[in-house]
């Protein structure tokens, strides 16, 4: 079980959508759960690390109470940026947590 007072940050999960007009193709992002309580832990171990040194990219991980449905095609919404999720983990497969690796590039 999640301790309820590591989850003292707020995160949006979103899903995208393509729309394709006359225009062009136009990705569209809608929440898919906003503002859903999260423990947000600074990954910088191993292979994170050098990404990080070699790409300036940030990784970061998101514990969360667990739901259905959240895939690596979606991103979250922290901090004012916007990390792509890359690994979705139900924890230990009892459907009660769910650690999420995301990144996203600094400016």
């Amino acid at each position: 079980m999640i301790n309820a007072g590591v989850l003292r940050h707020k995160i949006t999960i979103q899903g995208s959508s393509d729309t394709t007009s006359a225009f062009g193709t136009t990705r569209t992002w809608s929440d898919f759960l906003a503002n859903r309580p999260a423990a947000v832990l600074p990954s910088a171990v191993g292979r994170d690390v050098y990404r990080m040194a070699e790409g300036n990219i940030e990784s970061i991980k998101f514990l969360i109470r667990y739901i259905a449905g959240v895939t690596p095609d979606m991103r979250i919404v922290y901090g004012g940026n916007n990390f792509r999720i890359t690994h979705v983990e139900n924890v230990r497969g009892m459907n009660v947590e769910l650690l999420i690796t995301a990144e996203t590039a600094r400016t």
